[in-house]
């Protein structure tokens, strides 16, 4: 591995996905070719706040990480590999993390070059480095390591997983090797948050990858259900679009000495009710299972071997050229091979047993049967959530259970003193809103107008729901109101997608004075500013313009 450089970067630099000079992936045996893009450029997630941890003294503490500290806390199979293992990055990667070195003005050691595509390939002490010898790894008896100078791989669909210990990724030169799904580290027991989480989830979407959430349990910590809230609270979540894989416990060796031993320090039976209170949480919250990963050394001796989870897909950890090795109780194979921990992908590698629609076919169904294992039950977990006040009362009014699903949560504090609670039917997520100037209406979390209400900051945005989401000729829309009054009607057509309208400025009034949507369309940019104007385009071909100097409003054709 290329010797840590020592660098000190600063502290304002946040997270951010970098699109460089245009980059072509080659296509890769049983993936269909609509998932490449020619025109996305050479993709790269970046999390600067991490560098210096990872590139300057790279360690586990002997306590977990909380969110805000620069250690990125553990990855999956983290008591079963080296540090120099857990920083592991391809040579593309390092090359892109020369670059940022580079980008942010700073001199890395003359170890690496800062010049892309002349980065020295990584080399290791280790003894996985010479294809002839092998180490054994971890607490005894869970695996062996013998990984051919950092390239072979099991024939089948590729992988990866990564964590912040991979803070710049180059997706696209990974998925031009082959990987084709990716799991990302979201969080940690409930006090840790990957920062790199956004802008790695982001990134192996934008090349084409299946991606999905991992959550490294803490069963000590907290209970199954409150980690699961915490997982699907931070990006943990799924849904039935075909790109998203279940999330994905990660329940394993405790790699924390503050936190006892292997197991915890909790009997079988307790790791079992734990790990159920975990799924059934989930399920609760997304309509399906999670995925879980293991050993099946760790599965036999903190479990006791139990079957009674193999309606979960299976991901499990063997490093070596040989096979899976056995399987945990319950399981006659598995879904995915986590293989190597040192290449040929950035982070872990893995592989996905089944076909490339048995792939799809886990990322987008909610009942997917686990290659190895049972079908789930499609009888819903019960909720042991009410809704009452102002939220029950819009709840049962607007269609209860049959419409929005159970409570997947209490209610809860929102900002400016209203409150919120979840709700989740067959998967899809809605949250109720209440604040005394607008009343208790619903969001429904998943639909365009939804998204556009939580990219712009949920309440603290466009303020409180005044309506629930209508239907209109042509399309959908919803109000939207502030604690100071400021109103947002928030529109939606399949050709223009959601956009704001300000309903109280010079431009909402023009536009509603004018017919609204019937006059001069629906919008199709929010307002925007332009030298001494603030405009607003519509769908009908017009131009609203305000003049900010003299107060005039007025209308141009596109």
């Amino acid at each position: 591995m290329i010797p840590p450089r020592k660098i000190t970067l600063p502290a304002a630099v946040t997270a951010a996905v970098l699109a460089f000079t245009s980059f072509v992936p080659a296509v890769a045996a049983e993936t269909p070719k609509e998932n490449l893009d020619p025109d996305r450029g050479n993709v790269v997630s970046v999390e600067t706040e991490e560098l210096d941890t990872v590139v300057e003294d790279p360690q586990l503490p002997s306590a977990p990480p909380k969110t805000g500290d620069k250690n990125p806390g553990a990855t999956m199979g983290q008591r079963m590999k080296s540090m120099d293992e857990t920083t592991n990055l391809s040579a593309e990667s390092e090359a892109e993390l020369a670059q940022v070195e580079k980008e942010l003005d700073m001199q890395p050691a003359p170890a690496a070059s800062a010049s892309l595509g002349a980065v020295t390939p990584k080399t290791t002490a280790s003894p996985q480095a010479d294809p002839s010898s092998t180490q054994h790894v971890g607490p005894a008896g869970s695996m062996s390591l013998m990984i051919q100078a950092n390239t072979w791989r099991p024939a089948g669909i590729a992988g990866m997983d990564v964590s912040g210990w991979q803070p710049t990724v180059n997706w696209s030169a990974e998925y031009s090797k082959g990987a084709r799904f990716a799991y990302v580290k979201a969080t940690e027991g409930t006090g840790y948050t990957s920062p790199s989480f956004a802008s790695q989830y982001r990134g192996s979407y934008t090349v084409g990858m299946i991606r999905g959430a991992y959550h490294f349990a803490l069963p000590s910590v907290s209970s199954g259900a409150a980690q699961a809230d915490y997982f699907v609270n931070n990006g943990g979540g799924w849904s039935a679009d075909g790109k998203t894989l279940p999330g994905l416990l990660d329940i394993e060796y405790n790699p924390y000495s503050s936190l006892g031993n292997t197991c915890y320090n909790m009997s079988q039976p307790q790791m079992n009710s734990w790990i159920k209170s975990f799924s059934d949480r989930y399920k609760q919250r997304t309509g399906r299972l999670p995925a879980i990963y293991t050993t099946t050394d760790w599965w036999r001796t903190c479990t006791g071997n139990t079957a009674q989870f193999n309606t979960h897909p299976l991901h499990i950890a063997a490093y070596n050229t040989t096979g899976a090795g056995a399987m945990p109780n319950g399981w006659s194979t598995y879904d995915i091979w986590q293989f190597s921990a040192s290449g040929p992908f950035s982070g872990d590698s893995n592989q996905y047993r089944g076909s490339w629609s048995q792939l799809q076919s886990m990322a987008s169904n909610r009942n997917y049967k686990p290659l190895g294992g049972r079908a789930p039950s499609t009888t819903t977990v019960s909720s042991t959530y009410k809704a009452g006040g102002g939220i029950g009362a819009v709840y049962r009014a607007t269609g209860g259970a049959a419409k929005w699903g159970q409570p997947v949560m209490n209610e809860a504090n929102a900002a400016s003193g209203g409150r919120y609670q979840e709700f989740v039917r067959n998967g899809v997520k809605a949250t109720a809103y209440w604040h005394p100037r607008t009343g208790a209406h619903f969001i429904r979390n998943t639909s365009s107008i939804g998204g556009k209400f939580i990219a712009a900051g949920r309440e603290r945005g466009y303020g409180f729901p005044l309506t629930e989401e209508r239907t209109i000729k042509g399309g959908a829309y919803q109000v939207f109101r502030a604690p100071s009054g400021r109103q947002t009607k928030v529109l939606w057509t399949p050709s223009t997608g959601s956009h704001p309208i300000k309903e109280k400025s010079a431009i909402g009034n023009f536009w509603a004075q004018r017919g609204q949507e019937r006059g001069l369309g629906f919008p199709t940019t929010a307002e925007y500013r332009a030298g001494n104007e603030v405009r607003q385009q519509f769908s009908k071909g017009y131009v609203v313009r305000y003049n900010l100097s003299t107060g005039r409003t007025w209308m141009t054709r596109v």
